[in-house]
């Protein structure tokens, strides 16, 4: 009956095996102990267990000596061949007689198929409890063509992610190597662009010094002159005791005159060229990639006192804030990259398990169109029951949502697809 290795299990079906003189003997089975008895015994007596079986031996002996045969023993011999052909035939009309007795009658036999089928039927889950057993056949279509390329493409996705984290990586390594984080090697350039600045910014604080000496030069000449303007009025005698003439004073006063001029041209020359020095430094950063970086967004150059300000500001707050902006921006790209290979990754499982699953719907369809005709006719009419329903719904839910959520439901929406993430595996 069967070779199982762990354990065998029989179904024997005690209305169907016991005759009915038995039954009528009996009675109805008391416990679980005698229902199993009676059905052992039942069946043992179906097989024809009870008859002693018959055993060729594969032993083989030598053939015996020639002897002469007498008249007497032949007669022995012919008598015992005779009753050995009377009991053989015997022995078969008693098996046939067992096998006509045994033998199921049609009632039986329908009684097997239907007991049979509904086991079968009984192993079968309901539609509406399957993963997939409300989609249509053009879903279940859909699926699974759509599923291999939906892994096909989270596959690709989940690739650049980890390249792309495997590159960041690398990037990082190779600065630790040289002693340095990424974000130090990265912000490297903007210290050489602020030196630079600074070449410009030395030259407009020296014309700014210069600027401020002769100014200073100025406004000596100016107090020279408003002291020798008390003595312009005076008369000759006036000024000879004070120890000078107006020839004299008026070519002193000429002088200053001159000169004061000249400091005032000198100090407006030294203001040009710091301010030009200035806007060459200020223009440095602010026409570079990092300008932004830098916070050097205004057009107009700031006056020199502003300017050194600012590009302090950028040597000893910016650019440290850039580069621990850049190693932390690493890590966290790091991650994300890693986060989004996972994601992708299951993603791509889950179409996959999508797929499979509508595989296996589509075959249990089919199944059970082939063995069981009235549960694939029942299954499709409720199927199409149920999509008529939400087909019908479907406006009145999309009324209801758009004025609150501002969601809006297609009329070919269906309401499973609330739970089309369902991929859990399932077996027949």
């Amino acid at each position: 009956m069967t070779r199982g290795k762990k354990a065998n299990h029989l179904w024997l079906p005690l209305a169907v095996i016991e005759s009915e003189g038995t039954r009528a003997r009996l009675g109805d089975a008391r416990t679980e102990k005698e229902r199993l008895e009676r059905a052992v015994d039942a069946f043992a007596r179906f097989l024809g267990q009870s008859r002693p079986d018959a055993m060729l031996s594969d032993l083989v002996h030598g053939p015996p000596a020639p002897t002469v045969p007498s008249p007497t023993r032949t007669v022995s011999r012919r008598a015992a061949t005779a009753r050995s052909v009377s009991t053989t035939v015997r022995n078969q009309r008693r098996h046939h007689a067992q096998s006509r007795k045994y033998q199921l009658t049609d009632e039986q036999k329908q009684q097997l198929a239907d007991t049979k089928e509904e086991r079968e039927l009984a192993a079968v889950r309901a539609w509406n409890r399957r993963p997939y057993g409300d989609r249509t056949d053009q879903e279940l279509a859909q699926l699974i063509a759509a599923g291999p390329v939906d892994a096909r493409r989270e596959d690709r996705a989940a690739e650049a992610a980890e390249e792309t984290e495997r590159a960041l990586l690398q990037q990082i390594a190779d600065a630790k190597a040289r002693g340095e984080t990424r974000g130090q090697n990265e912000v490297a350039p903007i210290y050489l662009l602020l030196a630079q600045a600074d070449e410009q910014l030395t030259v407009a604080l020296v014309e700014q010094a210069r600027e401020k000496a002769a100014a200073e030069v100025a406004a000596r000449a100016d107090e020279h002159l408003r002291v020798l303007s008390v003595h312009d009025g005076k008369s000759r005698l006036a000024l000879r005791l004070a120890q000078t003439s107006r020839k004299e004073h008026t070519k002193l006063k000429a002088t200053v005159t001159e000169q004061r001029a000249a400091a005032w041209g000198e100090a407006a020359d030294a203001r040009g060229d710091a301010s030009r020095a200035a806007e060459a430094a200020w223009t440095i950063v602010r026409a570079s990639p990092y300008a932004a970086v830098l916070g050097a967004t205004e057009d107009q150059a700031p006056d020199v006192g502003t300017l050194a300000a600012r590009l302090t500001e950028m040597r000893e707050t910016r650019v440290p804030g850039r580069v621990q902006q850049i190693d932390t921006g690493d890590q966290k790209e790091i991650s994300r990259a890693h986060g989004e290979a996972a994601r992708a990754k299951n993603a791509a499982a889950t179409h996959r398990v999508v797929a499979a699953d509508a595989r296996t719907e589509k075959a249990l369809r089919a199944r059970i169109a082939e063995q069981h005709p009235r549960l694939h006719r029942s299954e499709t009419e409720a199927r199409a029951n149920l999509q008529r329903t939400q087909n019908a719904q479907a406006p009145r839910i999309t009324a209801q949502s758009s004025p609150s959520l501002g969601v809006s439901v297609g009329s070919a929406g269906r309401l499973s697809e609330v739970v089309s993430g369902r991929v859990g595996r399932w077996a027949w």
